[in-house]
């Protein structure tokens, strides 16, 4: 019986392009329609904000674009902030719409913990993304730990936002750059704080590349999410066009995928509940 759980989040709890592409889309529509601002401009500008932050999901990034503020002839946030009201409201009206957990997933995490499995988060996205989701979802009671990534510009992150994070330190676990993902050492060490041993810990991602050669590497049983992997081809060409990615780290993709596309998962799972029987006696 396996005692550590070890999740992936985006498109292994919830479908992160769906969602995020659908919220992105209506504030797009929305700053269009207030701005007469074209949707080629903001789209442009947005990819640069994500860029500098290292983040597809900077929050309220919509304020920093050069042609808002050329604009309204400001940066002052607060004034920008007031007259994208609306925009900002498009997105967090889809967004509630639109992220919901896939199917099974909350009964199953319920059932583990409520056996004593040892549940954690491990995720590339930053932590005021990841941590949000989770909260949002009523999923965030089920881990003990998340394992996520600092913000660029952590520190200089609102006084707001760190007292946020501040009540959450006790869950989270804040990695560095250095530390992406596919990092075996790292999964190893993650089995050694949970006081787990990796023969008895489980590891779910969408990804073969960054999670299934991980996990194998590290001797931890690699489950496939491959139900995340379904995603609509107009919501992820949105997303490539704001993309934060530089031409860097697309040759880091290009080269981790020529390395690493043939890692094979212990297990493939159509849904997340497939994972169950590991956890049974």
């Amino acid at each position: 019986m396996k005692k550590l759980l070890v999740t992936d989040l985006d498109n292994t709890l919830y479908d992160w392009v769906a969602f995020f592409a659908q919220s992105f889309k209506a504030m797009l529509d929305k700053t269009h329609e207030i701005t007469g601002i074209s949707k080629c401009e903001l789209i442009h500008d947005f990819k640069k904000v994500h860029q500098y932050h290292g983040n597809t999901e900077h929050p309220f990034s919509v304020v920093e674009l050069e042609c808002i503020q050329k604009h309204y002839a400001t940066k002052d946030r607060n004034v920008l902030l007031h007259e994208l009201d609306e925009s900002l409201h498009a997105f967090n009206s889809t967004r509630k719409k639109t992220l919901k957990c896939y199917e099974s997933v909350f009964e199953t995490l319920q059932e583990l913990s409520s056996k004593g499995v040892v549940i954690v988060g491990h995720t590339e996205a930053p932590v005021r993304n990841s941590l949000y989701r989770l909260e949002k979802l009523g999923i965030k009671k089920f881990f003990k730990h998340l394992y996520t990534p600092k913000d660029r510009f952590h520190d200089e992150l609102d006084e707001k936002t760190l007292g946020w994070l501040t009540e959450h330190e006790s869950t989270l676990r804040l990695l560095t750059k250095d530390e992406l993902k596919p990092n075996p050492t790292l999964l190893i060490d993650i089995c050694k704080r949970e006081k787990v041993d990796v023969e008895e810990t489980v590891y779910i991602g969408d990804s073969i590349v960054k999670d299934i050669s991980m996990a194998n590497d590290a001797g931890v049983t690699s489950v496939w999410a491959e139900y995340g992997k379904q995603h609509t081809p107009d919501f992820w060409s949105l997303l490539v066009s704001i993309t934060h990615w530089t031409d860097e780290d697309v040759k880091r993709e290009e080269s981790l995928k020529a390395a690493l596309s043939q890692s094979k998962p212990a297990i493939t799972a159509k849904a997340f509940s497939d994972i169950l029987h590991l956890f049974s006696n």
